[in-house]
């Protein structure tokens, strides 16, 4: 499905390998420090790290890029464009050309449920290694994780116990120590 899209930044991240992040809005606490050591061997990959930065632990993992490791950003925007304002970092990695922001369209200022289903859908047609630090029973991410999964997308997982209810063998278990991993799969 083709869909048309709005970008600040550097298109060509496009074609690199990308993987997808995230995590649910109420992930338990013992899961960050986990979740953190897996984004940072993840940082050190030649990929292109994609998400909509909007649960707290994604927000947390954005503010700790370093702009001097080896990845690169896709950053989803479930909101205009026009109304982005990069942080100092964000703005030190459109400079180095290590950022792409991405959007569907979306004219409110605000995201809002319709417009985090379009920003979802589009990070979807272009990324397909997603991989998922918590899932919170019974909400939007579960819908998509069984989705993904169904659709024969690359799923991945943090390996915590956690998490141990989502285990099986149409998925990729991964942890700071395995993340190069994800490179061959």
């Amino acid at each position: 499905m083709s869909q048309t899209f709005e970008t600040l930044g550097n298109v060509e991240l496009l074609s690199q390998n990308a993987l997808a992040l995230f995590a649910s809005r109420h992930t338990p606490q013992p899961i960050i420090p986990e979740a953190q050591k897996l984004f940072t061997a993840l940082t050190r990959l030649p990929l292109a790290l994609a998400g909509g930065w909007q649960a707290p632990l994604e927000k947390k993992l954005l503010r700790s890029i370093d702009p001097a490791a080896a990845a690169n950003y896709l950053y989803y925007l479930a909101k205009d464009i026009n109304t982005f304002q990069p942080d100092r970092v964000q703005q030190r990695l459109l400079n180095q050309r290590k950022l792409l922001i991405l959007s569907p369209g979306i004219h409110a200022p605000r995201p809002s449920a319709k417009e985090i289903s379009r920003r979802d859908t589009l990070l979807f047609a272009q990324v397909r290694k997603i991989l998922f630090f918590y899932i919170a029973p019974s909400g939007r991410l579960e819908k998509y994780f069984n989705y993904l999964l169904e659709q024969a997308f690359q799923v991945f997982l943090l390996k915590h116990p956690l998490n141990a209810h989502l285990f099986n063998s149409d998925l990729v278990l991964l942890n700071s120590e395995n993340a190069q991993d994800l490179l061959s799969v």
